[in-house]
């Protein structure tokens, strides 16, 4: 396993070993960050993933858009944890996510958007974080993110390939009963499906992931989610 997804793996498992599989309170529990390389303040960047050797095509850095080296470490790990399991499935992780950049917002949410912790403008091509996005359900959030951005640049083939796949209800967008993870995406699709594929990265370096939000029925199939992810990827790759 390449050095970046193994820093992955370790920072999964701490967080898995002291609370990621219990039933959390809620959605704004906030709980503290265990940096996966916390001593190494300049993260190294595989070239799948960085061909120019540097962060400067994935971070936005500027005085209104600051990194803390954590913060930097953990979100190459994630893009490259993305990146490897995109490619596991055939598909070509970098093409999919390369073009999009990451902008680091001050405060525990995204201004002027109450609750949100991260969100995309695929118009821009920026992904937003605010300080909760780092400490909450190690990184679930910025996976989910990446999430749409995959939908986007498949022309949202993931979306109807894995709706289709599940039963959902396409006509009224209603996601297939046990097959969603927050109760904002049980009639959202695309939003049922960021969190399928955030649950499928998440699991494939932690098995036995579980994000638990407050409303995530007892019924939710997150083996079912993660197996119908799987399979919608390689459909999405097959040509």
């Amino acid at each position: 396993m390449h050095k970046l997804a193994t820093g992955f793996v370790s920072f999964l498992l701490i967080g898995l070993l002291w609370g990621a599989l219990q039933l959390l309170p809620g959605t704004q529990e906030v709980s503290a960050m265990t940096p996966a390389i916390s001593h190494d303040p300049q993260p190294i960047c595989a070239p799948q993933v960085c061909p120019n050797g540097d962060l400067s095509q994935w971070l936005i850095v500027s005085p209104e858009s600051s990194w803390e080296a954590e913060e930097e470490v953990m979100v190459v790990e994630i893009v490259t944890a993305v990146i490897n399991s995109l490619n596991q499935q055939g598909l070509d992780g970098y093409a999919l996510l390369n073009g999009y950049r990451f902008r680091r917002q001050a405060g525990e949410y995204i201004v002027d958007r109450p609750g949100d912790i991260a969100v995309v403008n695929h118009i821009t091509q920026e992904i937003t974080l605010a300080d909760a996005a780092f400490k909450r359900l190690h990184g679930f959030y910025i996976i989910h993110e990446l999430g749409h951005v995959v939908d986007q640049r498949t022309d949202r083939q993931l979306t109807a390939n894995f709706h289709a796949r599940i039963g959902s209800d396409l006509q009224n967008h209603v996601t297939a009963e046990s097959y969603w993870l927050n109760l904002h995406a049980q009639n959202d699709l695309e939003e049922a499906t960021a969190d399928a594929l955030a649950l499928y990265v998440m699991s494939t370096y932690a098995p036995g992931y579980r994000p638990v939000f407050a409303q995530t029925p007892v019924t939710t199939d997150f083996d079912g989610i993660r197996a119908a992810m799987a399979t919608t990827l390689e459909e999405v790759a097959a040509p």
